[in-house]
């Protein structure tokens, strides 16, 4: 039994036996961003990190958990101090590196688990790179979405109304803080915000964790925000962090068997005359 479930504390010959054993690595990815009054910096390494640490203990034989890419793009929130941002393209190199070198050394299935709502584009892109790139196939979830994969899930725990309860440092990420780390949460200085961009009741634009209206119009935070929240904080509580923690992992070692157990179909090319070059992009 492969009971290390931490990639780091492997030595390069248990890396080996893991590939043969068919594990599949899971990398946690956040970043170091401002999350109002009361929650602190780490919210989104902390969460997604969090999550992955517990379902590779629970499941060593399937999962084993990379150290987390603590730093995304972050860079509309720049107006609030605090927060760290990496250049998206920057980003997506980096992250498409890492998935690349796991595939060179042998997993061929390999799992992204995201904590910060404007990574999950460039992780999207970064995934679809490295596996073109590579021959790995690559999941990647944000992991409220995860949470959500059982119809029904969000009406056991969500009490802040849709859209924009459970947005950034809301009910949500609140709850789920309050679960891992209740010091670590300032409650006495959270506020409920509902953001200029739900207060407009456009059928268009709105925000929310589990969607958000057709039209983007994704800037500056703090030109729709005054704090840099997003949500009902108040109507968090450690309970319903727990519950989301416990689905999420749940779910997460779930994906991973069926991930395991899938078979893709090969690539084939379907041009009369064989490419005399490599593909562009």
């Amino acid at each position: 039994m492969l009971t290390n479930y931490r990639f780091e504390d492997m030595t390069w010959p248990e890396v080996n036996a893991a590939v043969e054993a068919g594990k599949i690595p899971v990398i946690p990815i956040g970043t170091t961003e401002q999350h109002g009054p009361h929650l602190p910096l780490k919210i989104d390494r902390w969460t997604s990190t969090s999550i992955c640490d517990e379902a590779a203990k629970r499941a060593p034989n399937r999962l084993t958990v990379l150290p987390p890419i603590a730093y995304g793009y972050t860079s509309h929130v720049m107006d609030f101090p605090g927060t760290i941002t990496i250049h998206h393209e920057t980003f997506i190199r980096y992250v498409v590196d890492v998935l690349k070198s796991l595939a060179y050394h042998g997993f061929k299935k390999i799992i992204m688990i995201n904590g910060h709502g404007s990574n999950h584009n460039p992780l999207e892109l970064a995934g679809r790179r490295a596996m073109l790139e590579s021959d790995a196939w690559i999941a990647m979830a944000s992991w409220w979405n995860l949470s959500d994969a059982n119809s029904g899930f969000q009406d056991t725990w969500r009490d802040s109304p849709f859209p924009g309860g459970a947005a950034h440092a809301g009910e949500m990420e609140t709850s789920l803080a309050l679960h891992l780390d209740p010091d670590a949460v300032k409650m006495d200085r959270a506020v409920d915000q509902v953001i200029d961009h739900n207060k407009q009741e456009s059928k268009y634009h709105w925000v929310d964790a589990f969607a958000s209206g057709p039209m983007k119009l994704d800037g500056w935070t703090s030109t729709y925000t005054p704090d840099g929240t997003m949500g009902n904080p108040t109507m968090a509580t450690a309970d319903k962090g727990q519950a989301l923690f416990e689905e999420t992992v749940k779910n997460l070692i779930e994906f991973a068997e069926e991930f395991a157990a899938r078979d893709f179909l090969p690539r084939t090319d379907h041009h009369g005359r064989p490419p005399t070059m490599d593909p562009p992009g």
